[in-house]
């Protein structure tokens, strides 16, 4: 087979279907079809009927902005694959030391489409749990990995999403003002990680953590909870450098 046999060979396999999917995860900023005919080398027609059929399998979904994002097939995919990734043990020691380390549960999070999923928790021996199963969706106006999740999107889409979820208080500290929550935000950014001040249950305070991909975007949350009757959310905050720590030896299981 000569060179040039063998580049429209691989161009019409389908490598070039697991090349779209990497461009679309990898660069999201590139990844509307005029982007990825260029950055790929593939025309605009050939394009197009990739990204067509894609979608019409749901293993991407077309933002209104021109974007391509990862649609529910491929994130469901990806969710149920992190259950078996060789790094399993480690990643379950190194939240087994954490817990140990803070006396607390500590749980990750993974963000699928304007979701964050539940995905691992390591309990503590304290009788009052949060009960979550993996795959569950976790409340982005008032749990800190929701806040911390919002706090990596652009503020008017972050806003959008507060607007369509903050129906009503959870907990007697839950903000629901959109201003309130603008600056909660700001001071997340700011501080690099997001607390619970008794938002999300009463008598309940949390914290979380990110871990971020290479590319920049969040790809988990990290974070603990404690009832205030047995730790202060000053002592919980003191304790964020230990989270930190925690997620960067994660960030090498989940993404190494």
């Amino acid at each position: 087979m000569d060179a040039v046999t063998d580049q429209k060979s691989k161009r019409n396999s389908p490598r070039r279907i697991l090349e779209i999917m990497e461009a679309i995860c990898q660069n999201p900023k590139s990844a509307t079809a005029s982007g990825l005919s260029q950055s790929l080398d593939i025309p605009v027609p050939t394009i197009y009927r990739w990204l067509d059929a894609l979608c019409e399998e749901r293993f991407i979904a077309a933002h209104a902005s021109g974007y391509y994002v990862p649609g529910e097939r491929f994130r469901n995919m990806t969710l149920n694959s992190l259950q078996y990734e060789p790094n399993v043990t480690l990643r379950r020691s190194i939240l087994r030391d954490l817990s140990e380390e803070i006396g607390e549960t500590v749980s990750l999070a993974i963000p699928q489409g304007t979701k964050l999923i539940y995905f691992d928790r390591l309990e503590s021996h304290w009788p009052f749990q949060v009960n979550l199963r993996v795959g569950d969706a976790l409340p982005l106006h008032c749990c800190a990995s929701g806040k911390l999740y919002l706090s990596t999107m652009n503020t008017e889409a972050a806003l959008g999403v507060f607007g369509r979820v903050a129906k009503k208080e959870s907990a007697r500290n839950t903000i629901t003002s959109p201003s309130k929550f603008q600056e909660e935000l700001s001071k997340i950014r700011k501080a690099g990680y997001s607390l619970d001040n008794e938002e999300w249950f009463n008598d309940m305070v949390g914290a979380s953590v990110p871990i971020f991909g290479d590319g920049g975007a969040i790809a988990a949350c990290l974070s603990t909870h404690a009832l205030v009757t047995r730790k202060a959310i000053k002592t919980l905050q003191d304790e964020v450098p230990l989270m930190q720590a925690a997620a960067n030896e994660l960030k090498a299981c989940l993404l190494g």
